[in-house]
This record gives C-alpha cells, structure tokens and sequence, in this order.
C-alpha cells in the first residue's frame, strides 16, 4: 500500500449520526493509514470529537467556516419560492445540497495534494488503499447505480457533459485531487447562462423547482465525470462493494471483530444508514459464526438479495443478471414520451360550457409547446375515436406524446399534469397513471365539498405538491382522467373497441396494461377538479351498462368490480412499520390488490401469492411473484419464510388439513394469520344505528364470573370512535350488572352505553324491547357476539337485525376510521341518555 502520500478523510455529519457511529470511528482510523480524520458539522459534532476516544487522530472544522449555511438556505428559499409561497423551507432540503457545497469547496483550504471525502454512517471492513501499486494512479471507485437527475443538472452546469459510464461513481466515500476539484468548481462558475456567483448559487438555480426534491444534484457523479472528460489518465477505475444495508442485519452495538473479519473477504466497507433497524428475522443470520463458517459474505447477501423487489441491491461485476439494479428515475426519467409531449383526448358530450372550461384550464396550466388537444363526442363511437385521435398524432411532432384520457367535465389544476408524469417516469415499469378528484369512481374521490369552482380550485392547488410516497398501486384506474405511455397505449392497441359506448373500457385498458407486464398507480398529489357531468346518462343507460358487463364477463371470465381494491381492514392487521422487512403470502390473491397496496405502504415487505383461477393467475403473474398453487409454490420456498398469511375464510374453510399443515411449515414463528371476509368487506355498515354488544369472548377475552377478563383498549376505542359518527353502544351480557359496570369503567368507557339487558336472566326479548323503547328498527342494529346459539336466537325473533361474531370488529373499526365523524358532541349518545330516564 502506497502511504507515501498524506491527506486527511473528511466526514461530513450531523451530531446525531456522529454520536450514533462514534464507538465504531476507531476501526476506521485504523483502517486509514494516509492521516487524520476530519469532522466537518456544527460545533455539537466538535465537541463529540474532541470528548472521544480517537480524539488524537481526529480534528474538527465548523461547516460555517466553509460556506454559510444560512446563505445556502437562503439562495435555496429564493429558488423554491414559486412552490414555497411564503411558507418556511424545511432545513433539511438544504442540508442533503449543503453537505455535498461543503466537501467541494474543502479543496480551496486544503493543503494537501488530495483530501478523501467518507460517509458518516459507513465503516471500513479492511484497510483503504487508495492507489494502484502498478501505476501509482489513484482510484476513482465504482458501484452500480444511477439516478437520471444528476446528470440532467449536469449538462446545464458544464453544457456538452453527460454520463460517460454505465457503473456510478456514487460509493460512499471519493479521493478528491484538489486541484481538478478547484477547476471544476472554476468551470461551474464561469457559466453565464445560470444566475449566481458562487458555485452553489448556480447548481441551486441549474435546478427547476420541482426538481429540487428529486435530490437532483450529486457531488460524486459530477466530478467523477468531469475527471473522465478532461482529466481521463489521472485515475485508475476500481470496483467498490460496500454493505450498503449493513445497519438490517448487524447492530452497532454488538458487531465483532470476527463479524468485520468475515465481511473484509468480499466487501471494503458497510454502512449503517439512519433507520435502518435489525428486524427479529435477520437475527443470527449475517453475525452466525455457524453461518459464517460454511458460506461467504456475497453468496450470503446474493441469496437474500434474490427475495428483493426493489431497493438497493449490491451488484458485482460478474453478476450480469443484476447490471439493471439500482437505476432510479425521478421526475420525467428514463423512457419519457416524446419531449414530455402530451396529447390531451378530451371526451365531449354537447355541453359547451364545459368544454370551455376544461380547455381554458388547459390552457391556464399547461405550457402551449407541451400538449396538443384532441376533442372526441362520447355519442359519436367514443372508443373508436379516441383511437382514430392517437393514431392521427403518428407522423406529427406528438407522434409519441403520451396519452391523456380526459373528460370535458374537469378542469386541470396547476401541476396536476406535472405530478401525474413524474410519476408515471418514476419506474420503467409504470404503464399509466390516475389522479384523485372531488367527483370520481374507482375510490379516487376525495371526501371534500365547496361552494365554488375556486375553491375547489385552491384546494387542488394545496394538494398538487411535493409528497413523500404520493403513489398507491391499483388494478383499475379510471378514465376521467388517465394518463398513459405511449408506447404502453401502442403495445396493447389502445382502447377495446368492443367497448363501444365508453363503459367497461378503462376497466379493460387496466387490465391488458397489466397484463403487458406494467403497474398502474393512484397519484395522491394530483387533484383535477370535476363537475360531476351526468352527460350520456338515459333512460337506457342501466340497460346499455349491463350489456358491457356481461361483454367484460364473456372476455375475462371474472367480475373486475370483486378484485378491484385491497381490504383496508386485511391491511390494517399488519402488524409492522413502514420500515420494516417481512415476507406476506396471500393465498388467492386475486389480480394483487392487497399485494400490490401493501407494497405501497410498505416498501420493503417481500409479497407472494397463490391464485388458483387461472384467468385471475394469468394476469396477476406479470406483476406480482404469484405461484398457480401449494405444489408449485413449494417448488420455490420449502423452508420457514413467510410472517404473515392472508387468507379469505371461504378458501380457509375449503383446504384440507394437509394443506394447512404445509402452509403452516411455511411460517415463521409467531405467524399473523389474517383472514379476509367478502361478507364483512361487504357489509351495510352506513346503516348501523346501534351496536349491541356481548361481553365475553367478545367485547373483552375470557368469561367473567370464570375468572379474570381482558378488554382490549382498541375496542374501547372503537366504542368511542363509533359514538363519534353517531351511532351508540349498548350491552348485553347474562351476569351481575355492577361486576360488569366495573370491567367497562376500568377502560373509561362505561358511560358510552345507554339501553343495556345486563341480568343473569337476561334474553333477546328483552333486548327487543330496549330496541323499541328507543325508537328503532331491528334493520338499525347490529348485534355482535361470539355465541352463534345467541346470534340464532336474535334472528329467529328480529330477522331484519344484523348479526356477526367478532370477525367483524376490525371490520368496524376500518370503517370508522375512513369515515368522515359527524358527531363529535356525541349528540345521538345524550340523545339516548336522556331518553333511558325518562
């Protein structure tokens, strides 16, 4: 190793990742044998360094005494001002530009020939050579990722540059040679054509506002290029391998010396990202000396990595079967349509005022180069036009516009369009895209209602934002205003002629885009106002809707409107964090709703899925990891490997006991069994007025007068919850009145019931009568209880009531959770108490 040559690392951090990594900082001076360490942050990480066991080979720099944070924040504010209006930036948008301002302008107070720059949160395995012992060259070091934003910043920073390699020079840490640094900052700055002085300025004003969230700008990637361009011969390229998930499988606390030793064979470092967290399951896995003794660090990291969907992936050169991982695509990425062209169909029917409106809106919005509008009538073969409106863009400058479906009946909002296409460019695999609405079907409603067109306006304008995770993935999208890729909208041929008259045809275009092997996704930043336009709507319109339900029938064999949407009550059983990695299997998957909405809420979580029918398989496995049954799912997992299940209580019912048992072996310890409920799912809720409640083994867990009970406080919320939309609660138990009084008055929820049959005699009679004497119907009530003897009796003498065992209660508390609470005042409960003295 050449150490002929002296230069410090430089780590750039904040005191709360410096004290999180600070017992694991001495491996790193004594992997690095060129200097010291130097901290550069706020003057809470000089005192963490100066108190610290490497204080002797660590120094200290305030980051102010290199470029001022306030004016980077300040120039930053300027630039976001069109989306800010008026309100504070956030610190930390500056602080991910700041840090990287920090590390590039070191070069003009440094010293030394080179300085090395090093992630905070990563920890060397071996000791860091860097120079080649043939050629003395220093390394530049390569890894495989790729982010189309840094380099679209790039050309306009050093017009004529772009990216010159297929790897990425992002690796956690950089040798910078001081002079190339200083004459690339020179370079940036001579840039006439981008406002600003300093070279911060001008990569801040090099980025559209809208961009700026995207993390649009990379230190590592621009100079890395820069050097390939002007100064090609002065380094020698090497591949990097990092443990970039290092802090999900390895504690800070208790990673050994033999743990680094073993990870020193395949990897040069590991890295412990902010969040990262060691989930139960990968316990003893990574840090087994067991393990450790029969395969290598890579094989290891290799195998799980064949379970990932997405995230980061560590890739070797020699894995060509990996070279597409890790390419990340922002607003407008890779495989955008022609210029971010679109072509507008805007679907008509005589109603001019309308029409204007939507036009004018397009207008208002949109910029004139950016789009071109073609209006088609719904009563003049409206699925044909819009085909005939595409096809006549071929040859034009909108030849490979993407599509955008719009009804006349909407008015876009300022950046509807623009979070709509970013993102459909966020993944290769987005076929197309919908927005939410004041007035849509398919869920994509908002629950909001104004006087005005303004004001729903404003509103749109207040949700058309930057949002972390905007995108929920779906089955269907509905055409009111649907978005798609033009090579998507040429590959299946557009939409289903078939189809004529408009209906079933988007719930058709859904599914061949997915049966093409793309994603559709609800864009919760996008709000387009609609008036709600009942235009088309006849005397013959149930007819002519039910006709094109059973032509939908007849082509794909299942009913679209039972697999359309995830179970926000499955969902909602998942016991885990956004953060979180497990592994669900989902036995009849259906075409993947649950599958895919949980993906969208939890990122990390390995989904599988059996489906049986086999038009239902044919479409969900072109997206999802879904097996045609047991047989075939154990030809790929016969190990302890799934911490949820879900299943519906149908198919439960209908598998025979070996078939549970294998199901079973597939299970981690402590499985989550959820088991979905069409019936539940289905429930009239809206029309629930009053809920009797059983106590044992049902309101609370165990009997009472047998021994101590349990009473969940989710169900004393729930309780609670439903009193705030109005409906109250009322018991009904056979034991002693004051025994059970107390149990309730324990979780503060005794006085939410009114008109209770508490007595050791008590029966559904006298229930019968408490329902009467408050004014209501046997239809109003639901009555829950785990004694199905109870449920009979209660339907052989009011047969309009509703019955359910306790399946029904996350059920209940989905529903109230997602319902709009009309009685916060607890209005119906005074009512009702005031009613019981009289």
């Amino acid at each position: 190793m050449n150490t002929e040559k002296h230069f410090d690392v430089l780590i750039v951090v904040t005191p709360a990742d410096c004290e999180r990594l600070l017992p694991l900082y001495p491996r790193l001076v004594a992997n690095f044998d060129y200097g010291n360490l130097c901290f550069i942050g706020s003057a809470g990480v000089g005192d963490l360094v100066k108190s610290s066991a490497i204080a002797d080979r660590a120094g200290w720099v305030d980051e102010n005494d290199i470029v001022p944070f306030d004016d980077v924040h300040a120039c930053m504010t300027r630039r976001l001002e069109p989306i800010l209006q008026g309100k504070a930036l956030p610190r930390g948008v500056t602080g991910w530009y700041y840090q990287q301002f920090l590390k590039m302008q070191y070069s003009a107070i440094c010293k030394d020939e080179y300085y090395m720059v090093w992630d905070g949160d990563t920890i060397p395995c071996r000791k860091i050579n860097m120079f080649s012992t043939e050629s003395g060259q220093p390394y530049l070091d390569l890894k495989h990722e790729h982010h189309p934003e840094y380099f679209e910043t790039m050309g306009k920073l050093l017009p004529g540059f772009g990216k010159v390699i297929e790897r990425s020079f992002i690796s956690e840490h950089m040798l910078f040679k001081c002079d190339i640094m200083r004459g690339l900052i020179a370079d940036i700055e001579k840039n006439d054509s981008i406002p600003g002085v300093k070279f911060w300025e001008k990569i801040i004003n090099a980025i559209e506002p809208e961009k700026i969230y995207d993390s649009a700008f990379s230190e590592f990637e621009t100079y890395g290029t820069y050097v390939a361009l002007k100064h090609p011969s002065v380094y020698r390229l090497r591949e990097w391998h990092s443990f970039r998930l290092g802090g999900s499988f390895y504690e800070i606390d208790t990673i050994t010396d033999g743990d680094f030793s073993w990870l020193g064979v395949d990897f040069d470092a590991i890295s412990f990202e902010k969040g990262q967290t060691v989930l139960e399951e990968n316990k003893g896995y990574f840090d087994n000396p067991e393990v450790q003794a029969k395969i290598s660090a890579r094989k290891l990291l290799q195998a799980a990595q064949m379970e990932y969907k997405d995230g980061y992936k560590e890739v070797w050169e020699d894995d060509a079967a990996a070279a597409a991982a890790n390419v990340r695509a922002g607003s407008y990425g890779t495989g955008r349509g022609a210029e971010d062209k679109t072509l507008i169909v805007v679907a008509t029917h005589n109603e001019p005022d309308l029409v204007k409106r939507n036009l004018d809106s397009i207008q208002d919005t949109l910029k004139p180069e950016s789009y071109k509008v073609v209006a088609v009538d719904k009563d003049a073969g409206f699925v044909a036009a819009c085909n005939q409106a595409v096809k006549a863009s071929v040859g034009t400058e909108f030849e490979g516009a993407d599509v955008f479906l719009l009804s006349s009946d909407t008015c876009l909002v300022y950046d509807s369009l623009y979070f709509l296409r970013q993102a459909l460019y966020a993944e290769d695999d987005i076929g197309a895209v919908g927005c939410l609405s004041n007035c849509a079907a398919n869920k994509q409603q908002m629950d909001v209602v104004f006087d005005t067109v303004d004001e729903y306006i404003k509103f749109g304008e207040k949700v058309n934002v930057p949002t972390a995770n905007p995108c929920l993935e779906r089955v269907r999208l509905s055409s009111f205003a649907m978005l798609i890729r033009r090579n998507v909208w040429d590959e299946i041929g557009g939409l289903d002629e078939d189809f004529a008259p408009g209906y079933y045809a988007d719930d058709a275009l859904s599914l061949e885009i997915l049966k093409k092997g793309y994603r559709l996704e609800i864009v919760r930043n996008s709000f387009i106002y609609c008036e709600g336009s009942q235009g088309g709507a006849d005397a013959d319109f149930d007819d002519a809707l039910e006709e094109q339900h059973q032509l939908f029938l007849q082509k794909y064999g299942f009913d679209i409107s039972q697999y359309a949407y995830a179970s926000g009550t499955v969902i909602s059983q998942i016991p885990y964090g956004p953060n979180d990695r497990f592994a669900v299997l989902h036995f009849g998957c259906g075409l993947g709703s649950e599958l895919k909405a949980i993906r969208s809420l939890f990122p990390y979580s390995d989904l599988y899925g059996v489906e049986t029918n086999g038009k239902l398989f044919d479409i969900v496995r072109k997206t999802e990891k879904v097996f045609a049954g047991i047989d075939e799912l154990l030809e790929f997992i016969d190990v302890q490997f799934f911490n949820v299940l879900i299943v519906e209580n149908d198919t439960l019912a209908e598998m025979d006991q070996e078939e549970r048992n294998i199901l079973g072996a597939l299970m981690m310890p402590n499985p989550v069994v959820i088991v979905g409920n069409d019936r539940l799912e289905n429930f009239p809720y809206e029309k629930i007025k009053l809920i009797i409640w059983g106590m044992d083994n049902t309101f609370w867990q165990g009997v009472r007068n047998e021994g101590e009970v349990i009473l969940p406080m989710s169900n004393a919320d729930l309780v609670k919850n439903a009193a705030d939309h109005g409906v109250v609660s009322s018991v009904f138990a056979r034991d002693d009145e004051a025994a059970v009084f107390e149990e309730l008055e324990g979780a503060r929820v005794a006085d939410m019931f009114v008109f209770n049959t508490i007595s050791p005699d008590a029966s559904v009679a006298m229930v019968a009568d408490k329902i009467r004497m408050m004014g209501l119907e046997p239809s109003d009530v639901l009555f829950v209880d785990a004694d199905p003897e109870t449920l009979i009796a209660v339907k052989e003498l009011m047969e309009d009531a509703m019955t359910a065992d306790t399946d029904i209660i996350p059920y209940l508390a989905n529903f109230f959770a997602k319902t709009k609470a009309t009685d916060i005042e607890h209005s119906k409960l005074a009512y009702y108490n005031e009613l019981q003295e009289k």
